[in-house]
């Protein structure tokens, strides 16, 4: 998957996906039409991404399981792209 950089702390994927930082704590994803604010924990080398078990669009639609497996895989590309590594923790279990 090619990754190309929109402009600083925003790049997009071939597959549609945006992702923005929006502050330390906080990363914006945008795919078909859909946002989804992401709570983020910044390390040295890695990010940590906290997602609800169930992730809901800001428009309240459930990501279905494609639409989150293309968010995920996008996530790790973009990271990779900027030089961190990531993990993914689900919010209320890890």
């Amino acid at each position: 998957m090619a990754v190309h950089e929109v402009r600083s702390q925003a790049a997009r994927t071939d597959s549609g996906v945006l992702l923005l930082g929006v502050d330390r704590e906080t990363m914006r994803v945008e795919f078909a039409g859909h946002v989804l604010h992401v709570a983020v924990d910044r390390g040295l080398s890695s990010y940590g991404f906290y997602l609800p078990a169930e992730p809901v669009w800001d428009d309240s639609v459930a990501l279905s399981a494609q639409e989150l497996a293309v968010v995920k895989d996008a996530i790790v590309e973009i990271q990779r792209f900027w030089g961190f590594a990531v993990d993914f923790h689900v919010l209320g279990v890890d």
